[in-house]
């Protein structure tokens, strides 16, 4: 494999000048089809010699359609190497840019990153974070550029080596042959690499194909952190009826299967988890339907349920995003209509507070159910029930890695909050303990977060809040690390009935009223996800709430 330095060296454009004189070239000799048709013997022509002649002319004919495929493939292979090995270059030049500007040195020979500062040990992790980043882009950099070279070193030897067949139509099919010869393998993602892995790869493959890969090979992306949200929303769109076709054919299949005892129950069972699915699959055809919408992911996969993801605006380009993570008993087929409603009221919130106090960015939200929450049937199952942190933590590594890959996809990060309700704020707290790239968090009617320091978190300080309304008894348990609300460092934001500039907020009850429309405390999240926090009303409450006063049995 090459070197950065050498990488560095190349000259792409070189092989773009080649490109394009043999793509002169190569029309030249396709407009030669009059003369070559004009030259050939008359058909009235009868005798020996015209046999020959004929003859003659028809391999000259064929000679000439094999030449004119193998420029058109050479220079296609050009073309495409030129565009690649461009790409690879500029994003291993960026990575050093990168590097440098964040205080890392990096040797052209060997690839070796080091770090030129010394840092404290709470920013160790966030310079190691760093340091993982640049190593992934330069790695992906040169395997991309390697790919390019080693395919355009194979179209050159199978033009120098074999005959390129023209064909036997015309000078201009003998082209597009030659054309369609001159292109390269697709080279594969990289098998279990990091967000910034998938980005460099993704960016290494020319635009036709990305656009390939999309046609071809969506279970590629469809579900890849790192991959811009574009792609993968339209691999997964691609990806549904393929989806409902597998789960409708295996429900026919166990409908036959559940018939009689004993096996009646377990086929049932599964009967009941696949039409599920199925529902689900319909909320999320019904929720894209809506319009400004992205499917981020859509896992058909799950043991017991489909994970997905829905974005309300544009990941791509919003300044301002937040992801939400549902909690007990969440799923797509039951959830996802009512939390996509919120988020997108959120958006909207948040995008008029930043347009009148703030920045005015933009704002995108995201509903992710992608983990299978603990449901009231799973309450026995001590790796998925409500009482303990399995669920939460198999879904935690796949939310940092979601959360990483928003940066990843991204030329410029945007101001990223992380919410999470009742469960799903465990599943949030335990993410957060990874290095994330989020920037604000906030978390309501929460049982704990997986830790009793705040310190654990890869947070900015003061960047974390908690709301807790009244009559939420699941949020004064603490089950998972201490009650939130006595945690160090955490801000608490009212949920209480409040006048805001002039406007009139509701109070949220209970433990499922935080989202609800024109409370204080859907204002406070609109404000942190609108990067307002200015706007915020904020409550330093660390009683025991009014769990006496509220003696019904707690609901999540």
């Amino acid at each position: 494999m090459a070197t950065i330095g050498q990488v560095l060296s190349w000259e792409p454009s070189v092989i773009g000048d080649a490109a394009d004189a043999l793509v002169s070239r190569r029309r030249s000799l396709v407009e030669l089809q009059d003369e070559m048709d004009a030259g050939a013997p008359p058909s009235s022509w009868a005798s020996g010699a015209a046999t020959k002649a004929r003859g003659t002319h028809r391999r000259l004919w064929l000679r000439l359609a094999d030449l004119i495929a193998e420029v058109s493939q050479v220079a296609t292979a050009l073309d495409i190497a030129q565009v690649a090995l461009g790409r690879a270059k500029t994003e291993l030049q960026e990575t050093l840019t990168y590097a440098a500007g964040n205080g890392f040195s990096v040797d052209t020979s060997s690839g070796r990153v080091s770090d030129s500062m010394c840092v404290v040990e709470k920013a160790a992790a966030d310079r190691r974070a760093i340091c993982d980043e640049i190593v992934d882009r330069i790695e992906q950099g040169l395997r991309n550029a390697g790919h390019a070279d080693t395919e355009l070193a194979e179209t050159l030897r199978r033009a120098a080596m074999e005959n390129v067949d023209g064909g036997t139509s015309s000078f201009g099919d003998a082209s597009t042959r030659g054309a369609d010869g001159g292109g390269r393998d697709l080279l594969a993602p990289p098998e279990g690499g990091s967000a910034h892995d998938q980005s460099a790869w993704w960016e290494g493959l020319t635009p036709d194909e990305q656009q390939q890969v999309i046609a071809e090979h969506p279970e590629w992306i469809g579900n890849t952190d790192g991959i811009p949200a574009w792609a993968r929303d339209r691999a997964n769109r691609g990806l549904i009826g393929d989806y409902r076709g597998e789960l409708e054919s295996e429900q026919k299949s166990l409908e036959k299967l559940g018939l009689g005892p004993p096996v009646n129950q377990y086929f049932l069972g599964k009967l009941g988890t696949v039409e599920d699915k199925v529902k689900g699959l319909d909320a999320v055809e019904h929720t894209l339907g809506l319009g400004n919408r992205q499917l981020l992911l859509l896992d058909v996969t799950g043991e017991d349920q489909l994970k997905a993801a829905i974005a309300y605006g544009d990941i791509d380009t919003a300044d301002h995003v937040a992801v939400f993570t549902p909690g007990f008993t969440s799923t797509v087929a039951g959830s996802l209509g009512g939390s996509d409603r919120e988020m997108r009221e959120i958006a909207e919130r948040a995008a008029a507070q930043a347009d009148k106090y703030g920045d005015g960015g933009t704002v995108a939200t995201v509903t992710w159910l992608g983990y299978e929450a603990p449901q009231w049937d799973t309450t026995l199952d001590p790796n998925r029930s409500i009482a303990g942190e399995g669920a939460a933590q198999v879904g935690a590594k796949d939310l940092a890695s979601f959360y990483n890959g928003i940066d990843a996809s991204r030329d410029t990060d945007p101001h990223l909050t992380a919410l999470g309700h009742s469960y799903g704020s465990l599943t949030t707290g335990l993410a957060l303990q990874n290095q994330t790239g989020v920037d604000d968090a906030v978390i309501f009617g929460s049982s704990g977060i997986g830790t009793s320091h705040l310190s654990d978190l890869d947070i900015p300080d003061d960047h974390f809040y908690r709301i807790e309304a009244r009559r939420d008894v699941v949020a004064d348990l603490g089950q998972f690390g201490i009650d939130p609300s006595h945690l160090d460092g955490v801000r608490g934001l009212s949920a209480e009935a409040e006048e805001i500039g002039g406007t009139r907020y509701a109070e949220s009850l209970g433990h499922s009223e935080y989202l609800r429309n024109d409370t204080t405390s859907q204002h406070n999240i609109a404000s942190i996800v609108g990067g307002s926090p200015d706007r915020i009303v904020e409550d330093g409450g660390k009683g025991i709430g009014d769990i006496l006063s509220w003696p019904l049995p707690w609901t999540y």
